[in-house]
């Protein structure tokens, strides 16, 4: 459940930015709070691994964050000329650590947002949103970068982004400061994606689609994606999911495979229950694991809270 609210504070933010809002602006404070079981067998000997309460998803060996602890505040206000100008904050609880920390002003014309945000270029392509721990191999990251966006709906199915980054204010940037700029595209209809993304720091691009359906209460999706850089990271990545939803609970099905120019297939299944047991509250449980015996086995049972 979110929590609204109304404060001056944020106006004053707004006001500062140079915006005068002809109302007070309107917020919402939300959270995430996520705890549980995790295990991480190597299958090279090693010993398994148990952790118990809140985890980075990095000690399992992933680069996702939906395990991950947060909480956020989102605020906007009407301005004249049907112009809208909000701020978005989000923290993560374990450490603190900024996520989302960015302001935008929206109308017409499209969407301009300042500050930490998500990365315009993986936007481009993704269709992988099943697994717990995080997308693992996915060409299409989560990345927060700081940086300066433009985005619009051009009408109909088309969708445009655009954004300048300020890379060495990333953590892994070059240190060169502003010098990076990314751009994507995408097109929805009837199931089907198509999305295309560039980036100039490493001249990536990546290119990609999927589709998706239902049948009665059973979904499906698939997807392809490639992606090209000149740091030698030619990789191409496909996948598929399958589920069966019901008004209480989830089960799912997902495959995932990897093919980097250089190296082993990265590939593995995972298996996960999600289960609603009240209101904001649901307990998840996921197995995943390779395809051979070379890579982890991964396994959680995690409880989340929203509100």
């Amino acid at each position: 459940m979110k929590r609204a609210m109304t404060t001056s504070v944020v106006a004053g933010l707004l006001g500062t930015l140079g915006f005068a809002p002809a109302v007070s602006a309107e917020g919402t404070l939300y959270g995430s709070v996520r705890s549980g079981v995790y295990m991480l067998d190597p299958q090279d000997g090693g010993s398994t691994t148990w952790d118990l309460g809140s985890v980075d998803a990095g000690d399992l060996g992933g680069s996702g964050d939906k395990l991950w602890s947060r909480i956020g505040v989102r605020a906007s206000t009407e301005l004249d000329g049907g112009v809208t100008a909000g701020l978005h904050i989000e923290k993560r609880l374990d450490n603190f650590r900024t996520r989302h920390q960015n302001v935008w002003v929206s109308g017409d014309f499209g969407k301009l947002t300042l500050g930490q945000q998500g990365s315009v270029y993986n936007s481009g392509v993704s269709w992988d949103n099943t697994n717990l721990f995080g997308n693992w191999n996915g060409i299409a990251g989560g990345t927060r970068l700081q940086g300066i966006s433009y985005t619009s709906n051009l009408g109909g199915p088309f969708n445009f982004g655009l954004m300048i980054t300020d890379d060495n204010s990333s953590g892994s940037g070059n240190g060169q400061g502003v010098d990076a700029i990314e751009a994507s595209g995408t097109i929805s209809a009837a199931g089907l994606n198509i999305g295309a993304g560039y980036d100039d720091d490493d001249t990536r691009t990546v290119l990609g689609f999927s589709v998706g359906g239902s049948f009665g209460a059973m979904g499906w999706d698939t997807g392809y994606e490639i992606e090209d850089a000149d740091n030698g990271m030619d990789r191409d990545r496909f996948g598929f999911s399958v589920d069966y939803s019901t008004e209480a609970g989830r089960a799912y099905v997902y495959y995932e495979d990897l093919q980097p120019d250089m190296g082993a297939d990265a590939n593995y299944l995972l298996l996960g229950y999600s289960h609603s047991v009240g209101p904001g509250a649901t307990v998840i449980a996921e197995y995943q694991m390779p395809d051979d015996d070379s890579g982890p086995n991964r396994s959680a049972l995690v409880l989340r809270v929203d509100f």
